[in-house]
């Protein structure tokens, strides 16, 4: 072993796992950009002009887009509190106080923090999902999300909660299709502190190359594939059109993977798309954290089952149309 896979494996012991839903973290719902506006509307048809993923999300103009604060709120505060009641969720989630969710975020507790914490809660609360999608459910049942929805609504302390009592915290009403696909989706391992840590697009990354670095791990070979224009569409970010500013938006977001051991590289070999745009299918090599991370979420300890979650099969590894 390497001094670099010595020291990384040293780093990752223990990891803290939090496990999310697959089908909902894969989808793009938070403008992680800084300013400017991208669009969150994905339309995937399959071989036969059939819809088989349609997903729009309409932020609220009277709070604003979700950005990176409600990101994180999503990601770190609503996600891990969501992966430690398991299954089946109640409808009712106690977060907190606006003072700890300020300090699990790292957000000054003081007036200006509290707002801010709050109206991230309330962009995330209103934002709109139109979705059309099929998913195969823990038990192997294929599960449909055809629906107009919000994902929950939000009691801030003080405030009257359904049954009449007033909250003594920050509590989630979770409104049913959420509930139903987070109670029946597949769950996958991230590790809780390397993700708390980045910053909102090296998460975003994260999120969506981990499963594809699971997938080649497990399977072959032994690298990742992924188009630049599916990363953008999946990752909400803008997408530019040619190899300079390509390069140096992904260098920012690849940066803390590569410096982290996470990835050991990211090569890039220009292509088109469907409509005969540039495009770049990148290639990540999997560093000594990711195999220390695929080693540690596979191993049980004796009498425990194997969690449900598993990499999808080698197909999920070709080039994605």
């Amino acid at each position: 072993m390497s001094p670099r896979d010595e020291t990384a494996s040293t780093a990752l012991a223990p990891l803290t796992i939090i496990r999310t839903a697959t089908v909902l973290a894969r989808l793009p719902l938070h403008n992680l950009a800084k300013k400017g506006r991208v669009p969150i509307h994905i339309t995937r048809k399959n071989v036969h002009g059939e819809i088989e993923l349609y997903w729009q999300v309409s932020p609220n103009p009277a709070y604003g887009e979700p950005r990176q604060l409600a990101y994180k709120l999503d990601t770190i505060v609503i996600h891990h509190t969501i992966h430690t009641l398991g299954r089946p969720l109640p409808t009712v989630l106690r977060l907190g106080s606006i003072a700890q969710i300020c300090r699990d975020l790292e957000v000054a507790i003081s007036g200006n923090g509290h707002a801010r914490i709050k109206q991230a809660l309330l962009q995330n609360a209103f934002v709109a999902i139109l979705a059309k999608l099929r998913y195969t459910a823990t038990d192997g049942t294929e599960r449909t999300l055809e629906a107009g929805f919000t994902r929950y609504s939000v009691v801030f302390t003080g405030e009257r909660r359904p049954d009449g009592t007033h909250a003594d915290a920050v509590y989630l009403l979770l409104n049913e299709p959420y509930w139903e696909v987070l109670n029946h989706a597949p769950t996958r391992p991230l590790d809780y502190d390397y993700l708390k840590a980045l910053a909102p697009a090296a998460q975003r990354c994260y999120e969506i190359i981990s499963y594809k670095l699971f997938a080649a791990l497990k399977y072959g070979p032994p690298h990742a594939q992924l188009l630049y224009s599916e990363y953008c569409t999946f990752a909400a970010q803008q997408r530019s059109p040619d190899y300079t500013h390509v390069k140096k938006q992904m260098y920012k977001v690849h940066k803390p993977h590569v410096a982290s051991g996470y990835l050991e590289s990211v090569r890039y070999e220009a292509t088109t798309d469907a409509e005969g745009h540039p495009d770049w299918l990148m290639t990540y090599v999997p560093g000594p954290k990711a195999r220390a991370e695929y080693a540690a979420f596979n191993t049980r300890p004796p009498g425990l089952a194997r969690p449900r979650w598993a990499p999808p099969p080698p197909a999920s590894l070709q080039t994605p149309r």
